[in-house]
């Protein structure tokens, strides 16, 4: 089973990333209601994580997917459906704004921890989108594993030397 028969199950199965995505607005909104700072406590702070978490991880792999298709595949990102690769990301961003509004997104355990992850993975594309513009007609002509291969081994590199920086 490859990536793209994995989105493409996923795309299959939109009625079950709407209620997922539905679910969690629910309880976003629900803890609007009935969480303030003073109450933000050991109990609820964990249910935000898992919120954050739920939210943001999909967000981003779908942004990622995004980004992906425009400049290494060159799609139009018009043809890309709807539900699979910008849902995760618009319910993201909303999602976002009403924990916003409850609390502090700095208040929340692991929030900064996956916003450094994701830079980093991000910064790791763009570096090797980069690469793979310059080196085309040397190493990656027609060869998708080398491009994967240097993305992790660059993600490798930059967590390593983010590690050794930020101590």
């Amino acid at each position: 089973m490859t990536v793209q028969d994995i989105i493409d199950l996923i795309d299959k199965n939109s009625s079950a990333i709407l209620n997922y995505y539905i679910v969690l607005g629910i309880i976003s909104l629900i803890g609007l209601l009935f969480v303030n700072r003073d109450n933000f406590k050991s109990p609820i702070t964990y249910a935000y994580t898992f919120l954050i978490y739920a939210s943001v991880i999909p967000g981003l792999l779908a942004l990622m997917l995004i980004v992906y298709n425009l400049f290494f595949l060159k799609r139009n990102l018009l043809h890309l459906p709807v539900l699979t690769y910008y849902l995760p990301v618009i319910a993201m961003g909303v999602l976002l704004l009403i924990i916003k509004k409850t609390v502090s997104l700095k208040e929340i355990p692991g929030f900064e921890r996956l916003s450094g992850l994701f830079m980093l993975i991000f910064v790791t594309l763009i570096i090797t989108y980069f690469v793979q513009k310059i080196f085309i007609g040397v190493f990656f002509i027609g060869s998708v594993s080398y491009l994967i291969g240097l993305f992790v081994v660059l993600l490798l590199v930059l967590k390593v030397g983010w590690n050794k920086l930020v101590k």
